[in-house]
């Protein structure tokens, strides 16, 4: 799984669970905070369909994190003001980029999560769908 999808999925996974394995993690190994976890403002962009032109749609609050496991990086950034799950959440990183006796139990909670949004979209577009207008069948 590359860094760009656990950054994904860690970000809307169930926090309890991510803070659960971060503790884990500092039970044995030497964790070092390169940044605190500190909130933030960026803008957010966007891409007007009709024109293919970005622009800025507006301020997001933030949450960025970063911290190091021997020589390896871990950085995170939530949306909102999440101090303890960004943290978590770099801790994480760190820990899979320096192939960590619990990385693999880190990938395999990421996939499991990765299912259950997936079918929480599925639930959601099924629910949609049933508000949908046919106009064909009005006619």
């Amino acid at each position: 799984m590359n860094q760009d999808k656990r950054f994904e999925l860690m970000t809307r996974a169930n926090i309890i669970q991510i803070c659960e394995m971060a503790k884990k993690i500092l039970k044995d190994t030497n964790v070092d905070g390169v940044k605190k976890p500190i909130g933030g403002i960026v803008m957010m962009r966007f891409v007007d369909t009709a024109n293919n032109q970005a622009f800025n749609l507006g301020k997001v609050l933030i949450t960025e994190a970063e911290v190091t496991i021997g020589t390896n990086r871990g950085y995170a950034m939530m949306m909102g003001m999440e101090l303890k799950a960004t943290l978590a959440c770099a801790i994480l990183d760190a820990a899979v980029e320096s192939d960590h006796h619990l990385s693999s139990g880190i990938i395999d909670l990421l996939r499991i999560e990765k299912e259950r949004l997936k079918n929480e979209l599925q639930e959601m577009r099924s629910k949609v769908n049933t508000t949908k207008v046919d106009f064909e069948a009005m006619m």
